[in-house]
């Protein structure tokens, strides 16, 4: 359980929500663990380790990101139609 005031676990969370989110709001339902790590900024070594997990985003994810507000903020940002890898 992590404390409620740990700075760097709520930027680590809420960054690994919007990775999700990019990609729900793409139509992907499943977040490369060692990719969403190297987004995060964490080192090549420790992230390859992580290169054969996956974490499915499931269908309700949608309305969690819409009461966290993270898919409106993030749809200005990314063109309609545009292809994400």
């Amino acid at each position: 359980m992590q404390d409620e005031d740990d700075k760097v676990y709520h930027y680590a969370k809420n960054m690994l929500l919007e990775i999700m989110a990019v990609l729900y709001v793409n139509g992907r339902r499943t977040m490369h663990v060692g990719a969403a790590m190297r987004l995060m900024g964490v080192d090549d070594e420790t992230a390859s380790k992580h290169d054969s997990e996956r974490i499915e985003i499931e269908e309700n994810f949608g309305e969690i990101a819409a009461q966290l507000n993270i898919v409106e903020r993030l749809a200005p940002q990314i063109p309609k139609g545009a292809i994400i890898h």
